[in-house]
C-alpha cells in the first residue's frame, strides 16, 4: 500500500512561467513524468538575477498568498529548484534578503492530467 502525505497524483506536469521582459527569470521546466504532490521545477535564471539584479532567495506564493516554499540562490547561480503544487497557479517572488526588497515577481501556471 502507497501513502502519499499531500496532494494528488498527476501525471506529464508541466509548468509555464511568464518571462517576458524579465531581468530574473529565464523559464521553467520539469522533467516529472508522474508528480504526487509536488513537482520538482527547474527555474532558470539570467546571467545577471544574482550579480546586477541582487536576488538571494526565490519564494512560492500559492493563491491563498501563504509562501508555500522558499529557497536560497547563490551568487552566480543560473539555475534553482522548486517544489511547486501539481495543479494551480502559483507567484514567484525573486527578493534580496539582503536589503529585504522584491527583485520581481512572476506568475507559475501548473497543469497536468489528474489522477487521484
Amino acid at each position: 500500500m502507497v501513502s502519499m502525505t499531500s496532494g494528488c497524483l498527476t501525471l506529464d506536469p508541466t509548468v509555464t512561467l511568464g518571462t517576458a521582459d524579465s531581468s530574473v527569470f529565464k523559464g521553467a521546466s520539469t522533467t516529472d513524468s508522474v508528480a504526487a504532490g509536488k513537482v520538482d521545477t527547474r527555474v532558470t535564471l539570467t546571467d545577471g538575477a544574482t550579480t546586477s539584479e541582487g536576488v538571494t532567495q526565490l519564494n512560492v506564493i500559492d493563491a491563498t498568498g501563504k509562501a508555500v516554499y522558499k529557497t536560497p540562490v547563490e551568487s552566480g547561480e543560473t539555475s534553482v529548484t522548486l517544489m511547486l503544487p501539481t495543479t494551480g497557479t502559483v507567484t514567484i517572488v525573486a527578493v534580496n534578503t539582503v536589503n529585504g526588497t522584491v527583485v520581481e515577481t512572476r506568475n507559475a501556471t501548473i497543469t497536468g492530467k489528474k489522477v487521484i
